[in-house]
């Protein structure tokens, strides 16, 4: 009878260690999403979904980066989500304004979208967030209409605003005829006050007024202006302007209007003056000018008039004798004149 091999009881000892401890499943974790605090990654997980979708990538246009990015501006300072533009347009009619050649129905709107979000932090894009998950938003950012894409993220007092802006170009690229017609109501629509791209092209740029001596900084409201646009400016906020001109939470100003934006601003430093050069006497006494300033003294002061002196020659004390002694002689004369004539008056 063979005994078994010595290694065999080994072989099954270790089997059996092994098979006592149950085996860790190791699975590879998601990478960690960055916070999205630029347009352009914004844009790239749109993209990205599209893609996860068999959907071509949208290209990116400038004049919906310029709305979006504007867009996500003005919800930034005056802390409301909301699609309305300055001055109460649509965004039909900015897109035209700006010369993007939108298609579809243009009574309708014509093909263009927007998405827009707040979130107290920067947006994790973890999955399409919570606020866009609807059947409405979600075209937005998967209708195979769309041709063009622009984005904009900007920073509020209370949290990040974020704008996502869609639409689909004409097959010609030109503007639609009857883009005219929805036009009618625009500022400057008749190319009176076109500027670059952007809101700037239907206001008047805010120009900064300098502080008054108390501190005071007063703004004058000039055509299309808006309350958001001054408080960018100024570097100051709008609920602010709105307390310092008791407007309770009306956020209309009119052209004309003039507002109190800052208080105990310091005034800019005056302007250097460089003295003038003083004018010289010469030993004559009269005043040479400087050449090339000519200047004129402002005060004339009166010289004092010269006087004369009479000076008397200086007398010895012999002469100061013989002088008291013809005096004495001629007071006897006198006396004896006198005398004589009362006694014989003929």
């Amino acid at each position: 009878m063979r005994r078994p091999a010595p290694l065999l009881p080994l072989i099954a000892l270790l089997f059996l260690t092994f098979g006592l401890f149950p085996s860790k499943q190791v699975f590879a974790s998601p990478a960690p999403q960055a916070a999205i605090t630029s347009p352009s990654q914004l844009i790239d997980a749109v993209n990205n979904l599209r893609l996860a979708y068999g959907l071509r990538p949208l290209s990116v246009h400038p004049i919906l980066m310029s709305s979006a990015q504007s867009q996500a501006d003005y919800m930034a300072a005056t802390s409301q989500v909301t699609h309305v533009r300055p001055g109460g347009i649509t965004f039909t009619q900015q897109l035209l304004a700006l010369g993007f050649p939108l298609s579809g129905d243009l009574s309708l709107g014509g093909f263009r979208a927007e998405n827009i979000l707040m979130n107290s932090d920067p947006l994790v894009w973890d999955g399409v967030p919570v606020y866009w998950q609807d059947p409405d938003h979600m075209n937005t950012m998967l209708s195979q209409n769309f041709t063009h894409i622009g984005a904009g993220i900007s920073q509020g007092a209370d949290g990040y605003y974020y704008a996502v802006d869609c639409a689909a170009v004409t097959s010609s690229g030109q503007m639609q005829g009857s883009a005219s017609s929805i036009l009618t109501s625009v500022p400057g629509s008749d190319g009176s006050s076109a500027n670059s791209l952007g809101v700037s092209q239907f206001m008047v740029p805010v120009s900064l007024s300098t502080a008054r001596p108390d501190g005071d900084v007063r703004h004058k409201v000039q055509y299309g202006q808006t309350l958001w646009s001054i408080a960018i400016e100024y570097g100051t906020t709008i609920k602010s302007i709105q307390a310092l001109n008791n407007l309770g939470e009306d956020l209309t100003v009119y052209q004309g209007q003039e507002l109190l934006v800052l208080k105990g601003a310091t005034q800019p430093a005056p302007a250097t003056v460089t003295a003038l050069p003083s004018l010289t006497a010469t030993s004559t006494g009269i005043p040479t000018a400087i050449t090339p300033a000519i200047i004129f003294p402002t005060d004339l002061v009166a010289s004092p008039t010269p006087t004369m002196e009479i000076q008397s020659r200086p007398v010895s004390a012999a002469s100061s004798q013989m002088l008291v002694g013809i005096l004495i002689v001629a007071a006897l004369v006198g006396g004896g004149v006198a005398v004589w004539l009362i006694r014989d008056p003929n």
